[in-house]
């Protein structure tokens, strides 16, 4: 790893106006947790701008330190940024912030600064933008040092400095780089801050072979999820004999850690770009639809692009799909017997999802027992111990904003972060809940504040989830594969909703109004 100069290393990355320092420059804050967010609403947009100090003590003479004061209140304005008491970056303009993630001979952005840069101001201005302007800037830190003997250790600092940048940018939001230009405009930095290729080529190289390796397994993982074809049988194929995942696998254990296999190789595919493009075409109303022909950005002062999201739409698809193998498993079964022993494995199936930290299967397996089709069926349930399934319902429970779920899944992450063994470090979150937080938030970071500025505390509270996600999704899944019950829980077939509710009430007849109205128009549409 390319060293950083001693400030990014210790954590204290923020770049003060005209290169001073500022007399108490310390990390942004950490993000403050979602609850404090949401009780609050909005961060507090005022903020106090500190006297800087050039090199002279508190303790020089008060006319010296007064003009000092005046000089950098004076920079402040003109850098179009403002910081709070503690020396953190309170808010800044577009510009301001894009100096503040740019490095110079002397300043190097933190890993955690030029992420929540990187991932916030595409809202405002387009990735190839901000990469074009880092060439304009490279550009102009070497001509400008030219006329000051610009040396070959300031010109090796430079590239270090440049090289932490992108080796973050392409490690952390490699999908930027899939349009060919984006790569080529990386190469043409690498070729301009390079100092002597023969000590400096290997680093660049080895950063754009990962990042092709990155970009190809993306590739392929889109082909062959377009591939994989889900059979809809209809009309449904009942049994009167026990059939279908129990007798691919009986053990509620193993069913878990494939899920669980499934899941984490399809969360870990979602690019941090493809949360923010999405989010920022959504309403809370049509969070995770996102069409099958793409879906644009907002305009925002730049051209109007198209981002399929696909790889969400693909996660959102899995969670869909598993729902309905749930209960077409259940429906398969014609005999009432079969129907009660298939719901409770599956009942033991989403308590091992829970165990393992696998939350979003848990909560698809839970919502395929509780749909309708599957609910009606009282004669089913009577001999089932319906507790078992409340207490896994209860983690859906949307009441004091899912608080049943957060208390679980704050224990899981918990558990998480103190683990030795692989298995006890998975969290897989239910993904519909983690992108209305994540809404909730990024509506915020896309308002300005009254003077233009960008509220900078929101922008590290988003790029803190987004970190979360991250770190939870890069993990390694221990279990042994099992392809048999892989592919079943893949390409399973299942029912279409339709048929789903003509076997329920053919199972037991309806008895409700309700069931009676819905039952008529459904065997009205058959005919």
């Amino acid at each position: 790893m390319i060293g950083m100069p001693n400030s990014a290393r210790n954590g204290k990355p923020t770049r003060k106006p005209d290169a001073l320092l500022t007399m108490n420059g310390n990390l942004p804050r950490e993000s403050r947790s979602l609850g404090s967010f949401l009780s609050a609403n909005n961060v507090n947009g005022s903020s106090t701008e500190i006297p800087i100090s050039s090199g002279t003590s508190p303790s020089s003479s008060s006319s010296l330190y007064s003009c000092n004061l005046l000089v950098n209140l004076e920079s402040l304005q003109e850098n179009n940024i403002s910081w709070d008491s503690d020396g953190n970056i309170a808010s800044g303009s577009l510009d301001a912030m894009l100096k503040q993630l740019f490095p110079t001979t002397i300043y190097c952005p933190s890993k955690e600064l030029a992420f929540t840069l990187l991932l916030n101001l595409r809202t405002f201005i387009s990735p190839a933008e901000i990469l074009q302007k880092l060439l304009q800037h490279c550009l102009y830190e070497q001509n400008a040092n030219l006329a000051k003997n610009f040396r070959r250790e300031s010109r090796w600092k430079l590239f270090e400095n440049v090289f932490s940048l992108l080796e973050e940018w392409t490690q952390q939001i490699p999908y930027d780089f899939r349009n060919p230009a984006m790569r080529d405009r990386l190469l043409e930095l690498f070729g301009l801050c390079q100092v002597d290729p023969s000590s400096t080529q290997h680093l660049c190289d080895d950063l754009i072979l990962e990042l092709r390796s990155t970009l190809s397994k993306a590739e392929r993982y889109e082909s062959a999820l377009r591939s994989l074809q889900q059979t809809i049988e209809d009309p449904p194929i009942q049994c009167d004999h026990q059939t279908g995942l129990m007798n691919v696998c009986p053990s509620p254990v193993i069913v878990a850690q494939q899920l669980t296999h499934i899941e984490l190789e399809r969360l870990s595919m979602i690019g941090a770009d493809e949360i923010v493009d999405m989010l920022s075409h959504s309403s809370m109303e049509n969070l995770g639809q996102i069409p099958q022909n793409g879906c644009p950005h907002h305009k925002s002062g730049r051209k109007e692009i198209f981002s399929s999201s696909a790889n969400i739409r693909h996660y959102v698809n899995w969670f869909n799909q598993l729902t309905a193998l749930v209960a077409s498993e259940v429906l398969r079964h014609s005999r009432k017997r079969h129907r009660v022993k298939c719901i409770e494995f599956l009942i033991e199936c989403a308590k091992e999802c829970c165990n393992v930290g696998n939350f979003n299967s848990l909560m698809a397996i839970v919502a395929g027992l509780s749909s309708q089709p599957v609910a009606r069926l009282k004669k089913t349930w009577v001999r089932i111990d319906k507790s078992k399934l409340e207490v896994l319902q209860h983690q859906l429970d949307p009441s004091g904003n899912f608080l049943s779920y957060r208390a679980t899944l704050k224990a899981a992450i918990w558990r998480a972060e103190g683990a030795k063994q692989d298995a006890e470090k998975l969290v897989i979150p239910f993904f519909g809940l983690v992108i209305k937080d994540l809404f909730l938030i990024y509506r915020n970071c896309v308002q300005q504040m009254p003077n233009g500025h960008i509220n900078f505390p929101i922008l590290q509270q988003f790029a803190q989830h987004i970190s979360d996600l991250i770190k939870w999704k890069n993990r390694v899944c221990p279990f042994k594969k099992n392809n048999p019950v892989l592919q079943y829980l893949l390409l399973g077939a299942t029912y279409s909703e339709k048929n789903m509710y003509l076997l329920s009430y053919e199972y037991e007849v309806p008895e409700t109004n309700a069931d009676k109205d819905q039952y008529k128009k459904l065997t009205e549409d058959t005919k």
